[in-house]
């Protein structure tokens, strides 16, 4: 069997297996569904209306409005592209190294190489169709202020389509070039190379003054503008050529269109053959390498004992006052769990650092943060970014918690206490780790923005409730819907139950945000102003409408999935 017969059976097989479940949840499961496809409309429409005021009002912008737009253009395609990267590292490398089903695979008659291939085959699948939707409405938005005609979408679909195997497969490339040749040392580099770029950035900000343009140069203005994106025009990236074929068809410059995506599409297909290549002599000596790390790390976990000595006085000392012994068991195989998957934790401190600079950058927006409309604008525009993201990470790594239980998860049910205790504990440990994290972040905001006190804690009590609300949710949800015969995370995100996830999370969201700044509408909208004490008695009003919510969209879920594990036939998952 060769190569194309060994991916085209594998992709057969997983397609009919995806069909079938899709058809099965459409038909048992068909009010949620429909909740799911209402709610994708209802975000196309509003993604568009939202997006197509906010290019009409930067296009009419004298002189730089068409360059900007054109530059949004640029941007999104690169983070497009950064992001499919990341993601697709994720969901291949637990595909290939972290999955039982791999090492049964390498026994079937096919090529090793088939198998990497197919691996990042199921990742572009599973990383770029919520992309692709995503993206639609905003891409119909830009071809709105462009005024293009067919022309624009007919190159700029199939362009993303290709960006999206080229990011596929340069995440293969890197993902065998670090499982394959990685030593210890790169840890360390890796670790003070980090510290060093937080620290450089951090002194860059603290120093760092807002840019004064100059009102009689337009050229010197849109210089400074436009100056810190120029890494997303480079030429040699993948991305730079998706936004020029889309603003060449949009210009009705046909040849130069049609070659960007004709450039596109054939580094489309010489990356496939690249990957081919690289996996035949890369792919079994770094699943070896990998298998015998492992083998490496466990032997030396039994020598060490340093760890150990330090667990049995937490356990003997401080744990047993906090905690009973089930508790720190369990509490204790969360955490090393989490610890031992570095794409996991990875992601999430990639996520947090991110958030933690935008936060501590807001003081160079370069708005006056004085007056108080552009403070109130600011600040809530803060406080949803920091609950999307919130939603990101607990639908991300909350949700599909309880369904990496697994099959084993009736050694749980046989334990002296009930899988209530297990749900709940993931819920307090979850809460423990996230909520200080949220908070701190709108804490560094809002000193960022010298907030009036009052307004701080209504924002600090805000996050702290809707992160007790977002983390039930994607609980309960996880366990009312689980997936116990998937072991890959990403793979039980990407399903029904992950999508309704995220569905809830957002309308959520959206509901709270809406209650939050009723507030700042009521002290702008008085003639004379409101007193302290009135708006004071506002935020009360409006915490105690965010929290009625959350009993809504966090605590029902959670107290039905309580309820739903402890019926027998909640085996029937298994």
């Amino acid at each position: 069997m060769n190569n194309f017969q060994a991916i085209r059976s594998l992709t057969s097989a997983h397609t009919s297996s995806l069909l079938n479940q899709l058809r099965l949840a459409f038909f048992e499961k068909q009010f949620a569904t429909s909740i799911i496809f209402a709610f994708l409309i209802l975000y196309a429409v509003t993604a568009y209306l939202l997006v197509s005021a906010g290019l009409e009002y930067v296009q009419k912008l004298p002189l730089i409005g068409v360059v900007l737009i054109e530059r949004m253009l640029y941007l999104l395609f690169f983070f497009f592209f950064v992001m499919l990267v990341l993601s697709n590292v994720t969901i291949t490398g637990i595909g290939l190294f972290r999955r039982q089903q791999t090492s049964w695979l390498l026994t079937l008659p096919v090529p090793h190489e088939s198998l990497a291939v197919w691996r990042t085959i199921e990742g572009l699948a599973l990383s770029s169709w919520g992309l692709i939707l995503l993206s639609t409405p905003i891409l119909a938005a830009f071809g709105g202020a462009f005024h293009a005609g067919p022309a624009f979408y007919l190159h700029s679909l199939p362009a993303i389509i290709c960006l999206i195997a080229v990011a596929a497969n340069v995440s293969t490339w890197l993902l065998m070039v670090l499982v394959c040749f990685y030593r210890p040392w790169w840890l360390k580099i890796a670790a003070a190379a980090a510290i060093t770029l937080v620290a450089l950035i951090t002194f860059q900000l603290k120093d760092a003054q807002v840019t004064h343009l100059a009102s009689s140069d337009v050229a010197a203005n849109v210089r400074q503008i436009l100056g810190h994106t120029q890494i997303c025009t480079h030429p040699l990236l993948p991305s730079t050529w998706v936004a020029q074929a889309a603003i060449s068809a949009a210009h009705q410059a046909r040849g130069e269109a049609w070659f960007f995506s004709l450039m596109l599409l054939s580094y489309a297909m010489v990356s496939w053959l690249i990957t081919l290549g690289i996996t035949k002599k890369l792919f079994y000596p770094a699943w070896n390498r990998h298998l015998n790390r492992n083998e490496e790390r466990s032997a030396r976990a039994k020598k060490e004992t340093t760890l150990a000595d330090t667990e049995s006085l937490w356990e003997r000392t401080i744990a047993p006052f906090l905690m009973r012994r089930h508790t720190q068991a369990l509490v204790s195989k969360d955490i090393r769990t989490f610890l031992r998957e570095p794409m996991q934790w990875g992601q999430c401190a990639i996520i947090f650092s991110l958030l933690f600079l935008y936060t501590w950058n807001l003081r160079n927006l370069g708005y006056n943060t004085a007056d108080p409309l552009w403070s109130a604008i600011v600040s809530y525009l803060n406080l949803t970014v920091c609950c999307l993201a919130t939603s990101t990470l607990t639908t991300r790594f909350i949700f599909p918690q309880f369904s990496l239980e697994g099959q084993r998860l009736w050694i749980l049910g046989l334990a002296p206490f009930s899988l209530t205790t297990v749900l709940r504990q993931k819920l307090v440990l979850n809460l423990t780790t996230s909520a200080p994290l949220t908070a701190l972040l709108v804490t560094i905001s809002s000193f960022s923005l010298s907030l009036p006190l009052h307004r701080m804690s209504f924002f600090i009590v805000a996050m702290l409730i809707m992160s007790f609300g977002l983390t039930s949710l994607a609980l309960g949800l996880g366990a009312l819907l689980p997936n116990f015969r998937e072991s890959n995370p990403a793979k039980i995100v990407s399903g029904f139950g992950g999508t309704l996830c995220l569905v809830l999370s957002f309308l959520y969201i959206v509901g709270s945000i809406f209650i939050l700044v009723i507030p700042a509408v009521m002290e702008r909208t008085t003639s004379n102003g409101l007193p302290d004490d009135k708006i004071i008695q506002f935020e009360y009003l409006c915490l105690g409408g965010i929290f009625l919510l959350t009993l809504i969209f966090g605590v029902l879920p959670y107290v039905i999935a309580k309820k739903r594990i402890k019926e027998l036939a909640y085996l029937g998952y298994l």
